[in-house]
């Protein structure tokens, strides 16, 4: 320990002692780590541990998913087998969205208060208590009781926190329910918003208010988005508990059960993979932007531990052994590293805000990632590690012949060629590394402003979409189609509307069972899979500014007993779009084609009728929407009897100003309707394009951070060689050479090393670059115009960084040089 001590007392004495070089060495690495350490948020929160339950980690979704890769809810029946029978599941818990926002009208505004029904065990599955009260009891959830649960949100905002809230009463649609407790606060149900794939318009809030639930209704209901949720036991994987859930599911009844795959799903699972992608790509960026960092304070190290030597030596020759030495030069690098960790924390903090402000909707559950436990303890490995890596490296310059070292090294010695080889090496490889990520960084830009040329098949602006029910209960079932003709008629009659229609806003459909159709009239009819249908009426092309590249719009409603319950089924007259059009009639016009849905439109019903193609839409490119459901569309006009519409509003100005005077409007036609927050065009286009902006402007951020400092570390490296050299030069210059010569041939070693830094860099960047293809639209990995952009940009930072020490060498004086000597 007195050594240690010595050692770090040392240290201290040294980094004060050259404060320009401590100064610089700590912002370094403090960008560096900084940045490794927000995105290891980031990485951390989706990937290793998104659900914030202390058994999160634990906690999985079992469920069916079927040939075409759709996922559906598991059989209650098949729930209960598991919980009786599973070695791998310790508790079976269920959870289920309700099937509508509540819209309470106060003071002209609209407050939408989502809820959910649990089981008594929900909370205890994920680790959790009520930070007031307590949950539900086995017996109320049993007999569904007359109690509630209210969000920690709720609580602040409507009660303010108070303390008597416990036994109050809430009205709840028409009926009121006791207060029992108060959820802790961001309580929601995992996967929710990631699992409701047939309702795509819709990212589903936090509950406010939770009711009892009986695990059998939580996984059976046609509402919502019921769910079963496995606590898994400690020590057991996803991938052990699938294969027990999908043998204990052979012998089910099920149908959907046997001929689909089960699967225990983490909440990784239900990421896109695009955005799994992008924040994987983001980790290797900050992990060669570190790299780059750790170079660049190796190479000052390198310079110092040259013009140490001959200090190293004389502490030799007195009797240190190598070690001890070795030992000294890693205590200072490790505390340098250690004061920029501590900085980096700083930085790290600063890089997670500008994250969370760009953050796409669907990553909107990273506005509670903070600098957590496991994120600092990252934060402090790294730094050790990182001192440990740029400070090896003027380690193995301890050492040789002490005798040698002390007769000849002088403070203007020109430096030893192993030390200047390994600072070249150094330099080339952030050269290197920026390089690859300028290319990674504009291609993603260069998609970017393809994504924003792009024809979207139909106009944004000025749309306002609102998914609303109409007449949830059943004394609505005979009114429903008079209360849609009447909200239609007040949206109209509101300023600025120019027209109103129904149907989901383009883009967004309800996902089928595939469709089948009778293209030839003879023969098996051609299936396809994954169709998207949305529901509208006559008008909606023309409200979403949409053509129609052939036939009509439907006109003709044929109302059947099917259409009063259940599901929504193809009207008579369908429209499809071209790309549905060209994959079932490559060749011939689908126009007085037959189509209808695959299999029953209900259990227990026949097969659904057949409806004729009497016009072919435009197809829609959103950014980002590549599946099937997006693809391929069906058109039908919606049933008079269902209760769940959806209404889209053609503004004459931005449609952002108008959604909340439309929501408005829509739920005070009756009290019975019930409307989700609208939705306008632009935020939605917005949205489509985030996931591609937030990999986009990070990526941009890390790439113009490391060409910086692979710049300084070109110039260090290139002013240290003048530096070295001042002696020659004055001598050169002494003798007659050109001042312009000597600048010439200072520039032409600084772009030297930028060449090779560059050839390194095309096979790096060769490499990279293909990571990033699934994030492009309409650009190459080999983009020729992005290629060449960043290697203009690195040759002429390279460049820059040469041209002043390039300067600084034709201002030596040989008397003062030769003096110095």
């Amino acid at each position: 320990m007195i050594t240690v001590l010595q050692d770090l007392r040392y240290a201290v004495r040294m980094l004060l002692k050259n404060p320009g070089f401590t100064v610089v060495a700590v912002l370094t690495l403090a960008l560096g780590i900084g940045a490794n350490t927000a995105i290891f948020s980031v990485a951390h929160r989706l990937l290793l541990a998104p659900l914030p339950y202390p058994n999160g980690n634990r906690i999985v979704m079992p469920m069916v998913q079927d040939a075409r890769g759709i996922l559906g809810s598991v059989d209650s029946a098949l729930v209960e087998k598991w919980q009786a029978s599973s070695r791998t599941i310790e508790e079976i818990a269920g959870a289920e969205e309700g099937p509508e926002l509540v819209s309470l009208q106060s003071d002209g505004t609209v407050d939408s208060i989502p809820y959910a029904g649990m089981t008594a065990n929900f909370l205890r599955v994920l680790g959790v208590q009520p930070v007031l009260g307590r949950s539900f009891t086995t017996e109320e959830e049993r007999t569904g009781a007359a109690v509630a649960l209210i969000s920690y949100a709720l609580w602040q905002s409507r009660y303010n926190g108070r303390v008597d809230v416990l036994g109050g009463v809430i009205a709840f649609q028409g009926k009121q329910y006791q207060i029992v407790g108060v959820t802790s606060p961001g309580l929601t149900i995992p996967m929710s918003s990631d699992w409701a794939r047939t309702r795509p318009d819709v990212s589903y809030p936090m509950p406010s208010i939770w009711l009892p639930e009986t695990l059998k209704n939580a996984t059976n209901s046609g509402g919502g988005a019921p769910a079963a949720f496995a606590k898994l036991r400690s020590g057991v994987s996803a991938d052990v508990a699938t294969n027990e859930l999908a043998a204990l599911a052979l012998h089910m009844a099920d149908a959907a059960t046997r001929d689909g795959r089960v699967r225990a799903m983490r909440a990784q699972d239900f990421m896109d993979v695009r955005e799994t992608r992008a924040v994987r790509i983001l980790f290797a960026a900050v992990g060669a932007l570190l790299l780059i960092a750790c170079a660049n304070v190796a190479n000052l190290q390198l310079a110092r531990a040259w013009s140490r030597r001959r200090e190293f030596a004389v502490r030799l020759a007195l009797g240190a052994g190598r070690a001890r030495v070795v030992r000294q030069a890693l205590t200072e690098s490790i505390m340098l590293a250690v004061l920029g960790g501590a900085l980096g924390v700083g930085v790290a903090w600063l890089t997670l805000k500008i994250i969370i402000a760009l953050r796409p909707v669907s990553l909107d559950h990273l506005a509670d990632v903070h600098l957590d436990t496991p994120v600092l303890l990252w934060c402090a490995v790294l730094s050790v590690i990182a001192g440990i890596v740029f400070g090896s490296a003027p380690s193995f310059l301890v050492g040789g012949a002490v005798g040698d070292v002390l007769k000849n090294e002088t403070r203007t010695g020109s430096g030893g060629l192993g030390a200047r080889r390994a600072r070249s090496t150094l330099t080339v490889l952030e050269i290197a590394m920026s390089l690859t990520l300028l290319v990674c960084a504009g291609l993603l830009l260069r998609s970017f402003l393809e994504l924003q040329r792009m024809p979207l098949g139909f106009e944004p602006r000025g749309l306002v979409f609102v998914d609303a029910l109409v007449g949830a209960g059943r004394s609505y079932r005979e009114r429903r189609l008079l209360l849609r003709n009447e909200v239609i008629d007040r949206l109209r009659a509101l300023p600025g509307v120019r027209d109103a229609a129904i149907g989901m806003i383009p883009g967004k459909g309800f996902l089928g069972d595939g469709i089948e159709a009778d293209a030839s009239g003879s023969g098996p009819p051609i299936a396809a899979k994954a169709v998207g249908v949305n529901f509208i009426s006559p008008n909606y092309f023309r409200v979403a500014g949409m053509h129609l590249v052939e036939g009509r719009a439907p006109d003709s409603l044929t109302v059947t007993a099917a259409w009063k319950v259940g599901p929504p089924i193809l009207s008579s007259e369908v429209v499809v779009n071209r790309e549905l059009a060209r994959r079932i009639w490559p060749h011939n016009s689908p126009i007085g084609a037959r189509i209808r849905e695959r299999g029953p439109v209900r259990p227990g019903a026949a097969e659904g009728a057949w409806s004729t193609v009497v016009g072919i839409a435009g197809d829609i490119h959103m950014p980002g929407l590549h599946d099937d459901l997006r693809q391929m569309q069906v058109y039908s006009l919606i049933t008079p009897h269902f209760p769940e519409v959806p209404f889209l509003v053609k503004t004459a100005g931005s449609g952002e100003k108008a959604a909340a005077a439309i929501q408005r409007t829509i739920v005070s036609v009756d009290p019975g309707i019930f409307a989700r927050p609208a939705i306008s065009g632009e935020a939605y286009l917005g949205d489509s394009m985030a996931p591609t902006r937030f990999a986009m402007a990070l990526l941009i951020g890390f790439a113009v951070v490391a060409l910086v400092l692979s710049t300084v570390g070109l110039y260090g490296l290139v002013a240290y060689g003048v530096t070295q050299r001042t002696r020659e030069i004055g001598i050169r210059i002494a003798l007659g050479a050109a001042p312009r010569r000597v600048a010439e041939e200072v520039v032409r070693q600084g772009l030297r090393y930028a060449g090779l830094g560059l050839l390194f860099g095309a096979v790096m960047m060769w490499a990279a670059s293909r990571l990033v293809t699934s994030l492009l639209y309409a650009v190459t990995p080999a983009d020729p115009i992005t290629i060449a952009a960043a290697l203009l940009l690195v040759l002429g930072s390279s460049l820059l960084a040469t041209l002043i020490p390039a300067w600084r060498a034709v201002q030596v004086d040989p008397t003062d040089a030769l003096r110095a000597d």
